[in-house]
């Protein structure tokens, strides 16, 4: 993710963005804090934010000389490049500044200047992300310390806020290895995470900038929590809550190999269906069906993590599918049924995971909460072969000899 700016007489706002970096004219009216941001239109309609989609808005906390100097001005985007402070105009001091900004954090946000302990003054407390997806909101936090009237305003130099997305982006697809099988998925369901935690924000400037122009997987990098300028979520393991994906029409996986998007860019029309979750990083430990009763049996319902996904898988018998011969392994021809698929997951703020669900050779377990023990979905035809012997019976003399002639 690249650049965005939030520009004023002294401010400049970056946020990861999808695109290139993008320049702006400065205003140059003198000590008044005004905002602009310049960036390209957004590309698809999605609540993940980038260069090509702006937040409508976001909120600013500053101090200076140990007091509160700017406590939570909402700047709204006016369109046509024009934000506005709906707190009225903001002046430059003449001690230094420093900012702290969000967006979506809403009530969970939490400004306490008067901390002595080395920590930062602001916080997200306890913040939930909703289980319905359309109702989760990407979480995003900078910070912009020691800026000052003498070097931002006089030289005309903006003060830069990198935003951080401070969540985990999940998406899902699936293919089919198995041209004997035709598979149609309805839902997914994510068991057994955590959905309330406490953010600090970092304690330094979050200005390195994570850059994935190609989003194809190929950047790599390691989240440095020791340089202060990332902030830390309280460590969670997992916990109860579940989290479902309803993918509206039925979704095709064929038995050709191809990759088919779930909740990324629907295969029919190419288009951002909005389904992409946005959860708590943390750290689990998957649901281990050997050693492990069946999660949904009895109390055992928040023993490790795995997914529910909600599909019907045909056999198919001729060389493509018939859904008025071919018969239905799992599921029914009206009726999906959930698999059970077993995760261990390792989510980090601001990357983004794509789990492929792969059908072709069996797995996935039968989650039936009246049986104790789980069962696998697909067992596999296997032939053990045998060929009876050639009996050998007593053996037959045939007189051979040729009779004489006239006899």
């Amino acid at each position: 993710m690249k650049k965005i700016l939030f520009v004023s007489a002294g401010v400049l706002l970056l946020l990861a963005s999808c695109s290139k970096s993008e320049t702006v004219d400065v205003n140059r009216d003198g000590d008044e804090i005004s905002f602009n941001i310049v960036a390209n239109n957004a590309t698809k309609a999605a609540d993940i934010y980038c260069n090509n989609n702006l937040p409508s808005q976001f909120s600013v906390y500053a101090m200076s000389e140990g007091k509160t100097y700017i406590d939570g001005d909402l700047i709204v985007n006016k369109g046509e490049n024009s934000w506005e402070n709906q707190s009225g105009t903001r002046f430059w001091p003449d001690a230094p500044v420093d900012f702290y900004a969000h967006v979506n954090a809403g009530n969970y946000f939490k400004w306490t200047p008067a901390s002595e302990d080395g920590t930062a003054p602001a916080s997200i407390v306890d913040f939930e992300v909703p289980t319905d997806v359309t109702a989760q909101n990407d979480l995003l936090y900078a910070v912009k310390k020691n800026q000052s009237k003498a070097v931002n305003a006089e030289s005309q130099s903006p003060v830069e806020l990198n935003f951080r997305h401070a969540l985990s982006q999940i998406v899902f697809n699936a293919k089919n290895t198995n041209a004997n099988l035709y598979v149609e998925i309805s839902g997914i369901r994510i068991m057994n995470v955590g959905n309330v935690n406490t953010f600090a924000f970092p304690t330094a400037d979050t200005d390195n900038n994570i850059a994935d122009a190609d989003h194809d997987g190929s950047l790599s990098y390691t989240i440095d929590y020791e340089d202060g300028s990332w902030g830390k979520w309280n460590s969670l393991a997992g916990g109860s809550s579940i989290y479902p994906v309803e993918l509206g029409d039925n979704i095709v996986v064929e038995g050709n190999n191809a990759l088919v998007d779930l909740t990324t860019n629907a295969t029919v029309n190419n288009e951002y269906n909005g389904k992409a979750l946005l959860l708590l990083p943390q750290a689990t430990t998957a649901w281990n069906p050997e050693t492990v009763a069946n999660p949904g049996y009895e109390g055992n319902e928040s023993n490790g993590t795995y997914f529910l996904v909600n599909c019907t898988i045909y056999n198919v018998s001729g060389e493509s599918f018939n859904e008025s011969v071919d018969v239905p392994l799992w599921g029914t021809v009206t009726e999906h049924k959930e698999v059970a698929i077993p995760a261990a997951f390792n989510w980090e703020q601001g990357k983004k995971y794509t789990y492929t669900f792969v059908f072709g050779k069996g797995g996935g377990y039968n989650p039936d909460p009246d049986d104790p023990q789980p069962e696998p979905v697909l067992v596999p035809i296997t032939f053990e072969v045998t060929v009876d012997d050639f009996v050998e019976v007593p053996s037959t003399d045939i007189d051979a000899e040729v009779p004489e002639s006239g006899n």
